[in-house]
């Protein structure tokens, strides 16, 4: 039995069911219009969320505390990197989702593990799990024999500075020297450096009243908007009916330990 941090580690190909599952906590976890947004008509690529599932069922977990209670979650892809932080795209999440498929189907050996999300229940945050999955994702890039481990992290106190540009706010520290963000902190404390930021990680479209509804805002003119939990301003166009979210987040890469 695979554990860290005294918690089992279970990934989708060790047990049936496992993917509806982390697929609840996902949506019930993330903002609804990651979830439930589209990037088509908007974005040069459409992310395969559930082709992930049946690509990399080895790089699907979830970990599971001692009652059985699934505490966290977290996504991951394989695909070839040649360890140039040059190739790595600013289109960050949204690319690679895709690059990874790309690379499946051709039958490229992937040699590095990419850490798409890790999702924790409100009931569960603040216990230290974010840096459990992230060390769940060194295990399993170990076991699989990926050399490199790579995450497009979305840093969650970006929503405070909304209009800070994001070269900007990753080069923030706090008095220790470490990331200012307390998710990028998670993964430098681990060993990761910052490679650059993606300033197009994630490029997300909807109408105007889906946007409302998913933020629970109005949105009564035309113009940039600055929003609870976004990490940007969201452009809206009510000519268009059209809403146009477009997210930075940050490469940063770790030594597979």
């Amino acid at each position: 039995m695979r554990t860290v941090d005294g918690y089992q580690v279970v990934t989708v190909a060790e047990r049936d069911g496992l993917d509806d599952a982390i697929d609840a906590m996902v949506y019930d976890v993330w903002p609804r219009y990651v979830t439930e947004g589209t990037t088509r008509g908007y974005s040069d690529y459409i992310p395969d969320w559930y082709g992930m599932f049946r690509r990399w069922p080895h790089l699907q977990f979830g970990l599971f505390a001692e009652d059985g209670e699934m505490v966290a979650c977290g996504n991951g892809l394989a695909f070839a990197w040649d360890g140039d932080p040059d190739s790595l795209l600013d289109t960050g999440w949204d690319w690679v989702m895709d690059q990874g498929r790309v690379d499946f189907e051709a039958g490229r050996a992937p040699n590095t593990f990419v850490g798409l999300s890790v999702s924790i229940p409100a009931a569960h945050q603040g216990k230290g799990l974010s840096k459990s999955a992230v060390q769940v994702m060194h295990v399993l890039a170990r076991e699989h024999g990926l050399t490199r481990l790579i995450v497009p992290v979305r840093p969650n106190f970006k929503a405070r500075y909304p209009l800070i540009p994001i070269d900007d706010y990753i080069s923030w520290t706090n008095a220790d020297g470490l990331p200012f963000d307390p998710w990028m902190r998670v993964h430098a404390r681990l060993g990761a450096r910052v490679l650059k930021p993606c300033h197009r990680a994630m490029t997300i479209g909807g109408r105007v009243a889906e946007w409302q509804e998913w933020t629970g805002v109005p949105l009564p003119g035309s113009g940039q908007y600055t929003l609870p939990e976004l990490l940007s301003p969201l452009s809206v166009d009510r000519a268009a009916d059209r809403c146009v979210y477009v997210e930075p987040n940050v490469w940063m890469e770790h030594v597979v330990k």
